[in-house]
């Protein structure tokens, strides 16, 4: 988002692209953004850039949302008209384990948890490892 208008752009006009025709084929596309505000940052306030980026989350069919403070919740609901169900659920329950998150699968939400293969967790639990080297 920070790239600037033609970024912008670029990304919103992918997603359309990629969608395919009459429901058959496209391609996946996979955007990750830290915090709702990212969208919001964008351009000046009302510019073209800014409602492109503003409106990017509402072209994704699936949304996974990882544990939030509330304050960011917030803004989620707000956005996505998520309801208090699902506000309860990434401020409670997807905060308490890694692994935790809602998925909105269209309006859809499902509680999903991931689990690493211990294999898995040696390789990836970078956090763990760089605390313990401290």
């Amino acid at each position: 988002m920070r790239l600037g208008v033609d970024a912008v752009k670029s990304l919103d006009e992918d997603f359309r692209l990629s969608r395919g025709v009459a429901g058959k084929g496209g391609d996946i596309q996979w955007a990750n953004a830290h915090k709702p505000s990212d969208m919001l940052t964008v351009g000046d306030v009302g510019s073209q850039a800014a409602n492109i980026a503003r409106d990017l989350m509402h072209l994704a069919d699936i949304k996974i949302l990882h544990g939030q403070k509330p304050e960011i919740a917030r803004d989620l609901d707000a956005m996505l008209g998520l309801g208090p169900q699902a506000t309860a659920a990434i401020t409670g329950w997807a905060m308490q384990r890694k692994g935790r998150a809602l998925w909105m699968v269209g309006e859809h939400p499902y509680k999903v948890e991931t689990r690493l293969h211990p294999v898995e967790q040696q390789l990836t639990w970078t956090n763990e490892a760089i605390a313990g080297a401290a």
